[in-house]
């Protein structure tokens, strides 16, 4: 298997309730390494800081950094880990970051994240080692951290994600309430969002968005123009067409026609 190509890879899980005083390090590790704690309480060190955890906490060792872990004399902990490694934990880990330095992560008062953490473990050691249900049950313990909302301005939040939602699903026949539905807004608020940094409505962009796609159908495939239309979401070829020319004043044969000869000519 090729590591790189994966967005995450898991490489190792287990699940310990720790003896009172029992500590690791200082030491680094080559992957990241995140502990979950279920129960009881212990400290943990990196980045020059100590933070105090209990049941709830997650903590994060990084690769080839110096860090120490020691469960409480009296109430020590219990807890599950994951190593892992991938072209997306960048983006996770700066997604739902919780402390300054991004060593702690807290579920805070969400429910719900001890089962994916548990399945985890459970599904790494039964010897399948299973890629794709270690990584699902991965992502949906990141899903139950609170977000990290300080990394983009909420606005621009709720924009990119209806941006994203309109770029891979702009070819289904989706609705502006589909849009909005998706980000966790109503259909006002994105309007005012799309208005106020794009110029233009949402349901203009999603049309822009298909006509630029249909573009580049019509430049680089033998597509018929009813092919291209269903392909980027108009339901005939004569809304795809009225669409088309309102938007570059030309048809879409006619624009196909003229890149062809434009090519033909260079």
């Amino acid at each position: 298997m090729n590591q790189g190509s994966r967005g995450i890879t898991i490489y190792n899980c287990g699940h310990e309730q720790c003896a009172a005083g029992h500590f690791f390090g200082p030491a680094i590790r080559k992957h990241y390494l995140m502990h979950v704690v279920f129960k009881g309480k212990g400290i943990y060190r990196a980045g020059g800081e100590e933070y105090a955890l209990g049941a709830g906490d997650a903590f994060l060792i990084k690769p080839q950094e110096v860090t120490y872990y020691r469960a409480d004399e009296k109430d020590p902990w219990e807890y599950a880990w994951v190593a892992f490694a991938g072209n997306e934990a960048e983006r996770l880990l700066s997604q739902y970051r919780q402390e300054e330095k991004g060593y702690v992560y807290r579920f805070g008062k969400e429910e719900g994240w001890q089962p994916p953490m548990s399945l985890l473990v459970e599904s790494f050691q039964n010897g399948r080692h299973n890629m794709d249900e270690m990584t699902g049950y991965f992502y949906l313990l990141f899903s139950k951290f609170p977000r990290d909302w300080r990394e983009m301005d909420y606005e621009q939040r709720y924009l990119s994600g209806a941006e994203g939602y309109i770029h891979h699903n702009y070819s289904y026949p989706i609705q502006i309430h589909d849009v909005a539905r998706h980000v966790g807004i109503d259909r006002t608020y994105l309007y005012k969002l799309f208005v106020k940094y794009k110029g233009i409505s949402p349901k203009h962009y999603l049309t822009a968005y298909r006509i630029t796609e249909s573009k580049r159908l019509l430049e680089h495939t033998g597509l018929t123009i009813t092919e291209i239309g269903l392909s980027c979401g108009f339901h005939d070829a004569s809304v795809f067409c009225k669409s088309f020319l309102l938007s570059e004043g030309e048809s879409p044969l006619q624009y196909r026609k003229r890149i062809k000869e434009k090519r033909g000519k260079q």
